[in-house]
C-alpha cells in the first residue's frame, strides 16, 4: 500500500510539490507517478527512437524534467497531457544531441512485444512481429513532427486537443499533418500489405478523448 490509493494524479504531484512534507513523503509520490506513468513514458519514446538504449535515456530524461518541474505545473490541463510534453520535449532534446539517425534493433522489438512469454513462436505470432518491425521502420522514416503526432494519435490514443496542448500546436495542422503521416506511413508499408488488407490497425485508429491505460506498452525501466 502507497497511501495514494484513489489519488488523483493531480493530487499525487501535489504531494511531490509541497516542500514542507517529509522526504519520505514526496518520495513515496514521486515513486507513485513512475509507477503509474513509466509504461505508456517508455511506450512514446520507444516509438520515437526505435530502440531500448535512447528509449531508457529518453524516458529517465522525463522524469528527471518531472521532478525539477513539478512546481511549474499549474492544472491548466491534465496532468498525463503535461508528462507527454514532457516526455516528447525529452525526446528531440536527445534527438537534436545525437549525431545518427536511430537504427531499429530488432531484439528490442521482440523483447518488448506484448505477450511474447517463452514459448516457441507460432506462425501467426511471427508474422505479426515483422509487420510490428515494418512499421517501426515506417514509423522512423517520418520527420520528427509526423513521428510524434502519429504516436500520440494514433497509438497512444490522445485526442486531438490533447496533443494540441501537448505539443502547442493548432488542431487544425494537427489534423492535416496526421492526415499527411498516415498517407505516407499507408504508401511506405504497401510493398508488405495485402492489397486486400488496408492499412494496419496501428495508422487507422482515430484518436479517442480516453486515457489510454497503457497496458500495452513496453514496460519501462525505473527513473
Amino acid at each position: 500500500m502507497t497511501g495514494f490509493e484513489g489519488a488523483s494524479d493531480e493530487e499525487v504531484l501535489a504531494t511531490y510539490a509541497d516542500t514542507s512534507l517529509g522526504r519520505g513523503r514526496r518520495e513515496a509520490a514521486f515513486g507513485e507517478l513512475v509507477s503509474r506513468y513509466e509504461r505508456r513514458v517508455y511506450g512514446i519514446t520507444f516509438r520515437y527512437f526505435g530502440n531500448h538504449s535512447d528509449a531508457q535515456d529518453a524516458t529517465q530524461d522525463t522524469f528527471v524534467q518531472l521532478a525539477r518541474k513539478a512546481d511549474q505545473f499549474r492544472g491548466d490541463s491534465k496532468l498525463s497531457t503535461w508528462i507527454y510534453r514532457v516526455a516528447t520535449n525529452a525526446c528531440n532534446d536527445l534527438g537534436r544531441k545525437m549525431a545518427r539517425r536511430p537504427q531499429l534493433a530488432v531484439e528490442d522489438v521482440d523483447d518488448h512485444r506484448e505477450g511474447a512469454g517463452d514459448e516457441a513462436p507460432t506462425e501467426d505470432l511471427l508474422a505479426g512481429r515483422e509487420m510490428a518491425l515494418e512499421i517501426q521502420r515506417a514509423l522512423l522514416q517520418l520527420d520528427d513532427l509526423s513521428r510524434q503526432l502519429i504516436i500520440l494519435c494514433a497509438i497512444e490514443g490522445q485526442s486531438y486537443a490533447e496533443v494540441s496542448e501537448a505539443l502547442d500546436l493548432p488542431v487544425g495542422t494537427i489534423k492535416s499533418r496526421v492526415f499527411r503521416a498516415r498517407a505516407r506511413l499507408a504508401e511506405l508499408l504497401a510493398p508488405v500489405l495485402d492489397p486486400d488488407e488496408g492499412s494496419p490497425t496501428v495508422v487507422d485508429r482515430s484518436p479517442a478523448g480516453v486515457e489510454p491505460d497503457g497496458s500495452a506498452s513496453p514496460r519501462g525501466p525505473p527513473a
